[in-house]
């Protein structure tokens, strides 16, 4: 698109030059320039308190960094051409252990880097096994991991030592398992999966492979570590046991009794205790929105911290589980937050004048955050009447109705949060309004809540989107006709079923690495996936009618509008499979249908320049759909 006038905008179609007036005179910006904010997250203190690492795409790829907070400096410590997924210090400081993930396709690799010479060391062998890491012994001569290499289904712990890259299989079952935290010489905790919404955790010996089971529990929870008192005989957990949210907790290793901190009507997400064992750190989730909370546990006293802009405590689908730390002298806590209008980067809080204040400042591209838009919580009542909460970002001095785009998260055990969305901010810099629900069966409204579009119930939350829809045309937001929707992952699934179950409400559609077909999904997915996916959706073994009848592979024909599809070739949880499946009979049927591979990627475009030219196409695609001039009516 270039430049007309400062409400105008030109739109070349093939039939020649289209003036088209838009909403806003604020400086328009291509796909180039947001698909190239950068960003940086999962922190971890030096010894010395003074330097932390933390992950970054500065490069175009993300890679280990190393930040010295006194100077603000930061310096690349990872040299690699594929992305690093995770990083941490060792106890010592001597050394990085971090994860690189070869091709996209989400096969991590254990890597250590020694930090004096600047050596890196590759620990595991064999790229054709996933290995998750977990952390340094404490002594900071071994690392702990899980690897699925005996059997693809399933993930044993096991250990490396640094010097020798020696492994030793410590935990053998035929479970989703992975390790936690080296607690003491003795002793790993570790968490075993039941499902993406219930977990248990574990005491391990490594010596001899014996277990203590600390969470015995009937019913769905999840037990969410922070940390563990010196002795550890406590653990501090944020768990829903018996609760509609997950909230802050303490676990007695002797007797597995929990007893909770403090109870509030929203999730407790991404708790860290303090090396002192003094403060809890965590995050509320108030609709979408983190709010930073210390919890006093000597004067059982629990603070909200000011000074955050509008943010979510929230990473990239693929990376570390450190997204917080404290100091060694329990001062600081540093942690990855993102907003409307920031991107992601790390902030630090001090313990001792309660202040906090961003850390790092990786390039936004020159975008001014004048130029950002924060979104306006709303609500619409669906079929049901259930109200289904929605963020609305408006374009400035846009003047309903607008042309829209209906932006749908994954998951679907996830949530539309008040983050930094590249894809959003452009829309809404072209003079789009976009609107971004929360269906039924998101996270983040209690477990109830989470189940509403399980199983049998799948088509509920698609439903949803229609009513969502038109709630926006009758209010005056959106102009009908011209609403698309784009949807990555499960949201690229709610994109597909919305074309076919509604079609006459859509005037285009973006899927992004979607499902097309339940059965071919469940099918081909990442093995070890299968069984924590079956949990939401249902199995081939029990449910192959339903997934017929709700695939939007079998009402293909159904779809009218124009479609863009973009799929990375080495993505193990929704595979390759199901973009091609869904464009081959598109184009078999002669329909409006663009497709966008990338070989080297996976699940979700994480190289710059990838992402440049997906996001440029979907710009573009949307441009031409939704705001090419309208037919005229004829004389009657």
């Amino acid at each position: 698109m270039a430049f007309a006038s400062a409400t105008q905008a030109i739109i070349r179609t093939a039939k020649g030059v289209k003036v088209l007036t838009m909403s806003s005179n604020r400086p328009r910006y291509g796909f180039d320039r947001y698909s190239s904010v950068r960003i940086a997250y999962g922190p971890s203190f030096a010894p010395d308190g003074q330097h932390v690492s933390f992950i970054s795409d500065i490069t175009g790829v993300p890679q280990g960094w190393i930040l010295d907070l006194t100077t603000g400096r930061i310096d690349q410590l990872t040299l690699f051409g594929e992305r690093v997924s995770s990083a941490v210090i060792s106890p010592t400081g001597k050394s990085l252990g971090f994860s690189m993930d070869p091709g996209g396709g989400e096969r991590h690799q254990i890597w250590s880097l020694d930090m004096e010479s600047l050596a890196a060391k590759k620990l595991t062998v064999g790229d054709d096994w996933i290995r998750v890491f977990g952390s340094f012994s404490p002594s900071g001569e071994s690392v702990c991991y899980a690897s699925n290499e005996r059997d693809e289904k399933f993930f044993d712990i096991y250990t490396s030592t640094l010097a020798t890259g020696e492994k030793n299989l410590a935990y053998q079952n035929d479970a989703t398992n992975y390790p936690l935290d080296w607690v003491d010489k003795d002793r790993i905790l570790f968490t075993k999966a039941n499902t993406n919404l219930d977990n248990d955790l574990y005491l391990l010996w490594p010596e001899t492979g014996e277990t203590a089971h600390l969470t015995k529990h009937s019913g769905e929870a999840s037990f969410d570590y922070a940390g563990h008192a010196r002795d550890m005989n406590t653990l501090y957990v944020l768990s829903n046991k018996d609760r509609e949210f997950l909230q802050p907790a303490t676990i007695d290793v002797g007797t597995g009794h929990l007893d909770y901190l403090i109870e509030e009507d929203w999730d407790s997400i991404g708790g860290r205790i303090s090396l002192d064992t003094r403060f809890l750190a965590y995050f509320r989730n108030v609709d979408g929105a983190s709010r930073l909370h210390i919890y006093d546990l000597e004067k059982k006293q629990d603070s909200l911290v000011d000074g955050l802009p509008l943010g979510a405590y929230e990473s990239p689908v693929v990376a570390g589980h450190n997204l917080m730390d404290w100091s060694p002298d329990s001062k600081h806590l540093i942690f990855s937050l993102q907003g409307p209008k920031h991107n992601l980067n790390l902030w630090l809080y001090d313990t001792e004048d309660q202040s906090v204040r961003q850390a790092t400042f990786v390039p936004t591209a020159a975008i001014p955050q004048s130029n950002l838009v924060e979104p306006e919580g709303l609500r619409f009542p669906s079929f049901d009447d259930l109200v289904i909460p929605v963020w609305a970002y408006r374009p400035a001095n846009g003047r309903g109705p607008l042309p829209t785009v209906v932006f749908v998260h994954g998951g679907p055990e996830s949530q539309e949060t008040a983050r930094f969305n590249i894809i959003v901010q452009y829309l809404a810099n072209r003079g789009f309004l976009v609107l971004a629900p929360n269906v039924r069966g998101s996270t983040g409204y209690g477990k109830k809540g989470v189940h509403l579009d399980d199983v049998d119930k799948r088509l509920d939350s698609v439903r949803d989107l229609e009513y969502l829809v038109k709630w926006a045309v009758g209010k005056g937001l959106a102009k009908q006709d011209r609403v698309g929707i784009v949807g990555g992952s499960y949201g690229g699934f709610m994109v597909l079923s919305a074309l076919t179950e509604y079609p006459d409400i859509w005037a285009a559609g973006v899927d992004l690495v979607g499902i097309a077909n339940f059965e071919t999904f469940l099918e081909n997915t990442a093995r070890w996936r299968r069984h924590l996916r079956e949990a939401e959706y249902g199995s081939l073994e029990n449910n192959r009618e339903l997934f017929k009848r709700i695939s939007p592979i079998h009402q293909v024909d159904k779809i009218k509008t124009p479609l863009l599809v973009i799929h990375g070739a080495n993505d193990p949880r929704v595979p390759i499979g199901e973009a091609e499946q869904i464009v081959e009979r598109l184009k078999g049927l002669g329909r409006h249908v663009e497709f966008l591979r990338f070989e080297d990627e996976g699940h979700g475009i994480a190289k710059i320049p990838n992402r440049v030219k997906a996001y440029t196409a979907i710009g573009d695609f949307l441009e031409r759909t939704l705001l090419a001039p309208e037919k005229p009516v004829p004389n009657a």
